[in-house]
């Protein structure tokens, strides 16, 4: 027998939180009930792009070849709000800030987008993690020496859509 089946809600809710590091309830009554303990924090880190991504299947090894360069430059971890119920929406929860940049140029290229990652850190020859989002800005922003790049809080979010 075929059936279609859907997302439920706090199912949503727990994807979404799972996707931005953060722990979820389900995970959290599960750490509890088998290992008496709170579950460990994760973390998810933004990383700056200087190529638009096209691609949904783009992974890591793309992502580090157009990754911003420059001194004062490095990946911020993101705080996430809580997944909304009704929305089944996640939106960062702080400021985040990159830089300020100290190359004369601040960064080498202009930023085009962003990439939600598991790493803080990595190399062309060693591009680990797993690229959880991409995101391509409508106007590239271009950075100066000293100059920070700072997101306002709910800049960035991510929505399940379910039906």
């Amino acid at each position: 027998m075929a059936a279609n089946g859907f997302v439920a809600v706090q199912g949503a809710v727990s994807a979404l939180d799972h996707l931005t590091g953060r722990s979820t309830a389900l995970e959290a009554e599960w750490l509890a009930k088998t290992q008496g303990g709170d579950p460990l924090p994760r973390a998810t880190y933004l990383m700056l792009l200087t190529q638009v991504v096209v691609d949904a299947q783009t992974d890591m090894t793309t992502l580090v070849g157009i990754e911003a360069a420059g001194t004062g430059y490095a990946r911020q971890p993101i705080p996430w709000a809580a997944a909304a119920t009704g929305t089944r929406t996640a939106t960062t929860s702080d400021l985040v800030q990159f830089g300020p940049f100290s190359d004369p140029t601040g960064l080498a290229a202009p930023v085009t987008g962003a990439a939600l990652v598991t790493r803080m850190t990595s190399s062309a020859g060693q591009p680990t993690g797993i690229c959880v989002m991409a995101w391509n800005l409508a106007t590239p922003i271009t950075t100066s020496q000293n100059q920070a790049l700072q997101l306002a809080p709910g800049s960035l979010q991510m929505t399940l859509a379910v039906s």
